[in-house]
């Protein structure tokens, strides 16, 4: 677990059940398992109604949503 943020253009990556923000242009990686075995869920700042410095943390089908 644990938080993770960067700011403009930079990447914040978090660990299995972590939260993370990033600045316009970032992206945003959060460790998950879907029963099997361990995945990274990738988002990037202005697409897909990511926003830029908000915390997320993913859900139990690995999809980004706001914390």
């Amino acid at each position: 677990s644990g938080t993770a943020s960067a700011g403009r253009y930079g990447t914040a990556t978090a660990g299995y059940r972590g939260t993370a923000s990033a600045g316009y242009g970032g992206i945003i990686q959060i460790r998950w398992s879907d029963g099997t075995r361990y995945r990274i869920a990738t988002a990037y700042v202005g697409e897909n109604g990511i926003k830029a410095n908000v915390l997320y943390r993913l859900d139990n089908r690995g999809q980004f949503v706001e914390d």
